[in-house]
């Protein structure tokens, strides 16, 4: 229902019969994406909702390189603050850009020591050319007792470039956090095998449809509509079929989350 409500009100900004269709485009692909939010992300919202669950309100929250604050929900009963590096938001073109204050992680936040009780740091660390800097730096502003979460991609293509230096491990995320001092370190894979397979056969599709003319986008929208629908019990099987892999030492993500 939400999603069918911003769309009827992009319509009202519509100019051109192309830009009609291209909206109509859009809206059936959000209707064909499965699961939703796609591989990716789907897993680390679910994550993020359940860490949230587990942290008291009234806390004092830090959202490092929040981009559009897709997480500031679920701390509304929390003093939420977001931060952003000023020139990788407007280059990456990131919307909303209404942030408590910007700044380089890698060498100041301009925050005093013991400041927040939770810092939380999504699909940000491998665009953090000098993570352990970035690490040593959440460190000092977290209260003692609080903690850190993070999610970082172990297997994920090139994306916001050229700000984009690396994939993780498991083991090289906790070397990193231990180097940081952080304790009691749990890390996840936030899905397996069949999840990543998910991903790519969707990158597979994107990457045959690619147009840069949009009335070519139009022209060929139902052979890429019709591909869409075949594949997609294909997406749905491999989605469930992500159970069986207990290992999961194939992922898209790991989530993660430790304590000074």
């Amino acid at each position: 229902m939400i999603k069918k409500i911003i769309f009827l009100n992009k319509i009202k900004n519509i100019k051109s019969i192309s830009d009609f269709l291209l909206k109509i485009k859009h809206f059936i692909n959000l209707l064909l994406t499965f699961p939703r939010g796609g591989f990716a992300r789907h897993t680390v919202d679910l994550f993020m909702k359940n860490i949230s669950s587990k942290f008291p309100s009234k806390i004092k929250v830090l959202d490092v390189g929040a981009g559009n604050k897709p997480y500031e929900s679920l701390f509304t009963d929390c003093f939420y603050e977001s931060c952003e590096h000023e020139t990788i938001h407007k280059e990456t073109n990131v919307k909303n850009d209404d942030h408590s204050f910007y700044c380089d992680i890698t060498k100041k936040i301009p925050k005093s020591d013991n400041c927040y009780d939770l810092i939380i740091c999504n699909e940000v660390l491998e665009h953090i050319n000098e993570p352990s800097l970035a690490l040593d730096e959440f460190y000092r502003i977290l209260r003692p007792e609080g903690k850190l979460v993070i999610t970082a991609p172990q297997c994920y293509g090139l994306h916001q470039e050229p700000y984009n230096y690396f994939n993780y491990l498991s083991y090289g995320l906790e070397y990193l956090l231990k180097k940081s001092k952080f304790t009691n370190i749990t890390i996840k894979p936030l899905g397996g095998s069949f999840h990543l397979l998910g991903k790519l056969l969707n990158n597979c599709i994107n990457i045959l449809f690619v147009k840069k003319n949009n009335y070519s986008k139009i022209i060929f929208y139902p052979i890429e509509l019709f591909v869409k629908i075949i594949f997609y019990p294909i997406l749905v099987l491999l989605f469930y079929l992500d159970f069986f892999d207990k290992n999961k030492k194939w992922t898209i993500n790991y989530g993660c989350i430790c304590k000074k």
